[in-house]
C-alpha cells in the first residue's frame, strides 16, 4: 500500500480532531455549508479526475479572452476539469433538467442544465461526448448520473475535461462554482491545474482576484474586466522559457520542518526567493488603486519588507546575477554586479540563460499556441550570452525547450496527447531520444541537471498513472514513483513532496529521496495546519526552506529544515 495512504487512513480520527480545532479559526479555507456535491462520483487522482482551470481571473483567460470568453467579460466564467472521454457525471443537488443539448450556451459538443430552483441557481455541464441520458424537465436527485464527460475538439485525445457553470437563475450572471460546492479546493489545485500562476495580476489593483475563492461575478454581456494595462505574468508570446535551476550541494535529510508566520493577513500571492540568498525572498503587492511594489524581506533581520523597485519583476539568470529585458525590440543583458550590459538580437524575445552563465537559448514561434487550436511552429535558437554563434537547433511544431544545465536543452514536441523528449547537447550537437508519453505533464529538472520528473495521468491501463523519474541521459529508462503528490526538488537528488489526499483538508510536507525511496513526514497536521494557496510553493536557493501562502491564516509563512 502507498505509505502515505496507509498513514493517513491510520490517522483519520487525529484529522477529525484537528478539524474541530481549526475551523473556527480558518478565514479563507472554509468548505464546509456549501449546498453542492461534487460532479464526480470518484475521488480525484491521476486516473480519475484532477483540477483544470480555475474559474475567473485566471491567466488563461487573460490570453485567450477575447478568443473564448469575450461575452462573459472577458473572464472563465466557469470551472475546468481534467478527466479521460467517458467519465461518468452526476448531479451535484436534487433539481430538474432545463435543458439538453442546448448550444446557445456553448460548451458542445453536448451540454446540459440543471435548474435547482431551491438553491436559486443552475448548472451547465459542458463538452460532454454525446447528449446526456435525461429529458427536458426531468427531475434529478443528488448524485445522479446525468452524463458522461468529453472534450471541446471532439477527439477525446487533445483537451478533455468538463466545463462545469453556476448561473443565475435567469442565465444572465454567472458565480464562481467553488462558493457552491463542497470540496477542498486548495488542496486539489496541488496538483493538475493548467497553468501557475493561476490568475493574472493587475499591477494596478494587486490584490484582486488572486485566490479561488474571491473571483468576481461575470455579467454576460459587460465589459471586459481584465484589460489591464499594466499585469503579470507576460503575456503568452512574451514568457521567457524556463531558467534551469542552479546547483545545489547535497544536504543531510532534514528531520523536522519549523514554520512562522512572516507577513500580514492578505499578502501576497506573487513571491519568490532570492536566487542566491537562502534568507532573502521578494513578493509583489500593493494596495488597492496604486502601483504594486516589489518588496524584499530579510529574515535574517526580522524579516520586515522594504520595498526595493516597481512591478513588474525583470528576468534573471538561474544564480541571479544576470538581468534580462528587451529595450525597442533589443534584448539587454545586464550584470548586476558593476551594470555592464550586453545588447543583441533574439527577434524581440525574451531569452533563457544557462546554468553556468555562457550561452542563450529563444524560442520563436509563428503564432499563439491556442489549445486545440494548429499546430504553432517552433524555432529553437541558442547563442553564446553575447549573442555570437546563433544558430538554430531545432524547428518543431508545438516544440518547447528549457536549459537542463550548462550546454544541454530538452526539447520536447506535443502532438495531439502525446510528447516526445529529447535532448541537445549545444557543443557537441547530438542529440537523442528520451522517449514519448501519453498526457505527459509537470516536467521538473533537478538541480544540476542530473535526472528529473514528470507524471502521466489518464493512461490506458490505471497502473501507470503516477510520477517518474528518469535520468538525462541516453538509454535511460524511467522509474515509477509509489507516491503521488506535488514535489520541488531539495538539491540534485532529494525532494520536498505534498502528498496528494484529496479528502483531508490540511496537508503535510515530507521528505523524499526518490533515487531509493527514503522518505519522511517533516511537519505534523496536528500542531502544523497547513493547507497552500492555489497551489504555489516555492524553495529556497539551498534547499533550506519553503515558502508559500497559508489558506488557514490567509499569511505567508516560511518552514525551515533543522
Amino acid at each position: 500500500m502507498n505509505v502515505f495512504v496507509s498513514r493517513f487512513r491510520h490517522q483519520a480520527l487525529l484529522y477529525l480532531v484537528i478539524l474541530l480545532v481549526i475551523i473556527p479559526f480558518v478565514t479563507r479555507a472554509q468548505d464546509s455549508g456549501k449546498p453542492l456535491g461534487s460532479p464526480l462520483a470518484e475521488l480525484p487522482g491521476p486516473s480519475t479526475w484532477m483540477f483544470g482551470q480555475a474559474y475567473g481571473n485566471t491567466t488563461g483567460a487573460y490570453n485567450f479572452g477575447t478568443q473564448w470568453y469575450s461575452a462573459g467579460q472577458g473572464l472563465h466564467f466557469g470551472l475546468d476539469l481534467s478527466m479521460p472521454c467517458r467519465t461518468p457525471l452526476v448531479a451535484m443537488a436534487d433539481g430538474d433538467v432545463i435543458y439538453v443539448d442546448n448550444l446557445a450556451f456553448g460548451a458542445g459538443p453536448h451540454n446540459l442544465i440543471i435548474r435547482h430552483e431551491q438553491l436559486g441557481i443552475t448548472a451547465l455541464y459542458g463538452h460532454l461526448v454525446e447528449p446526456a441520458p435525461l429529458l427536458q424537465y426531468q427531475p434529478v436527485t443528488r448524485g445522479q448520473l446525468v452524463g458522461y464527460s468529453g472534450d471541446p475538439d471532439v477527439t477525446c485525445d487533445s483537451r478533455p475535461h468538463l466545463h462545469l457553470e453556476v448561473r443565475s437563475l435567469d442565465y444572465r450572471t454567472a458565480y464562481n462554482p467553488l462558493d457552491y460546492i463542497d470540496l477542498p479546493w486548495n488542496v486539489l489545485t496541488a496538483i493538475g491545474p493548467f497553468g501557475y500562476p493561476l490568475f493574472q495580476q493587475d499591477l494596478l489593483n494587486p490584490r484582486q482576484w488572486q485566490r479561488l475563492e474571491d473571483q468576481p461575478p461575470v455579467a454576460f454581456g459587460g465589459a471586459r474586466l481584465n484589460n489591464y494595462a499594466l499585469t503579470w505574468p507576460p503575456g503568452q508570446t512574451q514568457r521567457r522559457p524556463n531558467n534551469p535551476l542552479p546547483a545545489r550541494p547535497l544536504a543531510s535529510p532534514p528531520t523536522t520542518l519549523s514554520g512562522q508566520p512572516v507577513s500580514d493577513p492578505g499578502c501576497c500571492t506573487a513571491f519568490w526567493w532570492d536566487a542566491a540568498d537562502s534568507g532573502r525572498f521578494y513578493v509583489m503587492d500593493g494596495s488597492g488603486g496604486q502601483a504594486a511594489t516589489i518588496f524584499q524581506s530579510d529574515l535574517i533581520n526580522a524579516g520586515l519588507l522594504s520595498p526595493v523597485g516597481s512591478a513588474p519583476p525583470t528576468y534573471r539568470s538561474a544564480d541571479g546575477t544576470l538581468e534580462t529585458t528587451i529595450t525597442n525590440g533589443e534584448t539587454i543583458i545586464r550584470r548586476l554586479s558593476d551594470n555592464a550590459v550586453l545588447s543583441l538580437n533574439t527577434g524581440g524575445v525574451i531569452p533563457a540563460i544557462s546554468a553556468d552563465n555562457s550561452r542563450l537559448m529563444w524560442i520563436s514561434r509563428d503564432g499563439q499556441a491556442v489549445p486545440g487550436g494548429r499546430a504553432v511552429l517552433a524555432d529553437i535558437w541558442v547563442s553564446d550570452l553575447n549573442g555570437t554563434n546563433a544558430r538554430r537547433v531545432s524547428q518543431q511544431p508545438n516544440g518547447n525547450a528549457s536549459w537542463i544545465d550548462g550546454h544541454r536543452l530538452l526539447i520536447s514536441v506535443r502532438a495531439s496527447n502525446l510528447t516526445l523528449l529529447s535532448i541537445y547537447d549545444t557543443v557537441s550537437g547530438q542529440e537523442f531520444t528520451l522517449g514519448t508519453w501519453k498526457n505527459l505533464r509537470e516536467v521538473s529538472i533537478a538541480p544540476g541537471g542530473q535526472r528529473m520528473l514528470f507524471y502521466l495521468s489518464f493512461q490506458d491501463d490505471p497502473a501507470a498513472d503516477g510520477i517518474y523519474l528518469i535520468a538525462t541521459e541516453p538509454g535511460a529508462q524511467p522509474q515509477k514513483m509509489d507516491w503521488f503528490g506535488s514535489w520541488r526538488w531539495r538539491d540534485a537528488e532529494n525532494l520536498y513532496v505534498i502528498p496528494f489526499e484529496p479528502t483531508n483538508p490540511v496537508q503535510t510536507l515530507w521528505w523524499v529521496n526518490p533515487l531509493t525511496g527514503e522518505r519522511r513526514a517533516l511537519t505534523d497536521p496536528a500542531t502544523q495546519p497547513i493547507q497552500i494557496v492555489n497551489g504555489g510553493w516555492e524553495v529556497s536557493a539551498d534547499g533550506s526552506r519553503i515558502l508559500f501562502l497559508n489558506a488557514f491564516d490567509d499569511r505567508l509563512w516560511v518552514f525551515s529544515a533543522a
